[in-house]
């Protein structure tokens, strides 16, 4: 058995998303495989409000990595790597992947790109309903309508608490092995925030051609598959 990979997923998606593709890939290859519901997510297609802060995220993930006998390898998605981040503040694994994640200094400017892109969501924000902006802009997460029809459905609702905790940018550097992959058709996250994270960690960037924010979700997921598994 190699090492242990614990996966943290992002904004408005669950366990599943590793579990389709990421979680069988990776097993086969002998890893063990970990993954978890953050607070709220444990419903898929939940529409019930939930109000968890980023740190009640953050502290989920240190109860998981709490329980192993060794530090793991993380990989984190999205808000999962914004929660990867500060837990690297005072939390340690062997090596950390950034999967489409916000940068470390927060997402304001996506969020206010996203708005200058799609005004049509800011009601869903006065509403502090960003499953309901995810539903009007899939796009946003997923590039093909046939990922959408698959996945879109599957989406819950997210803490608006955690998503105000994204605005606030990361202090300090963490000297943990990183690598960042992002998609170059990412909705969500640009090519030039991908190379601003890699160059605040001193980590290795890795751009996938085409790749949409759900990298994992992809048709071609096996292209971000292999290049965690190479760095790994």
């Amino acid at each position: 058995m190699k090492e242990t990979i614990v996966f943290v997923h992002g904004m408005c998606h669950g366990s599943w998303c590793w579990e389709e593709q990421f979680v069988p890939y990776f097993e086969k290859l002998g890893y063990n495989c970990i993954t978890f519901n953050l607070p709220g997510h444990e419903t898929e297609g939940s529409t019930r409000r939930i109000s968890y802060s980023l740190s009640d995220y953050v502290q989920a993930l240190r109860n998981e990595v709490e329980n192993l006998n060794e530090p793991p390898i993380i990989i984190g998605h999205s808000m999962g790597g914004m929660i990867v981040q500060h837990f690297l503040r005072t939390g340690s694994c062997k090596k950390a992947v950034l999967v489409s994640s916000v940068p470390p200094s927060g997402v304001l400017l996506a969020s206010l790109r996203v708005i200058f892109h799609y005004p049509r969501v800011i009601p869903y924000l006065l509403l502090r309903n960003l499953l309901g902006a995810f539903k009007k802009y899939p796009h946003l997460m997923l590039n093909k309508a046939i990922l959408i029809e698959r996945y879109a459905h599957r989406m819950c609702a997210e803490s608006f608490r955690a998503y105000l905790g994204l605005l606030i940018p990361i202090s300090q550097p963490s000297s943990t092995p990183i690598l960042v992959l992002g998609g170059s058709k990412d909705g969500l996250i640009t090519v030039r925030e991908f190379a601003s994270t890699a160059n605040y960690y001193k980590a290795k960037l890795t751009i996938i051609e085409g790749g949409s924010h759900d990298l994992m979700l992809d048709e071609d997921y096996e292209k971000s598959a292999q290049a965690i598994e190479k760095w790994i």
